[in-house]
């Protein structure tokens, strides 16, 4: 999936290749069964980008641009990359047609 993100002056055309939602822990039962939660992890390649300056004139980041921005900006990419799929998945849930047993009155 590829998303675009802006940050600041940059504008990012971000690849996600790995991506594993989070689990609920299980805290109750016998020790043995249980696990703690398991957060979302996700992994990320900036493929291209572009920086505006003052004027608004546009520059390509190129290759070792990207990967300095992606280091610098990784957690902050990584937050709103995980609030773009959690809209997806909630966009996804809302249109799943899951109301196909409804009957009007």
């Amino acid at each position: 999936m590829t998303y675009t993100i802006s940050i600041e002056q940059y504008e990012l055309t971000v690849e996600i290749t790995d991506y594993s939602p989070g689990r609920a822990g299980k805290y109750s039962g016998p020790w043995e069964d249980c696990y703690p939660d398991e957060p979302e992890e996700l992994e990320f390649e900036v493929v291209s980008g572009l920086v505006y300056d003052e004027d608004n004139n546009v520059e390509d980041l190129g290759r070792n641009g990207c990967a300095s921005v992606a280091e610098m900006y990784a957690e902050d990419i990584e937050a709103r990359l995980l609030d773009r799929l959690r809209e997806d998945r909630d966009d996804d849930d809302y249109d799943r047609g899951d109301d196909r047993d409804w009957e009007a009155a």
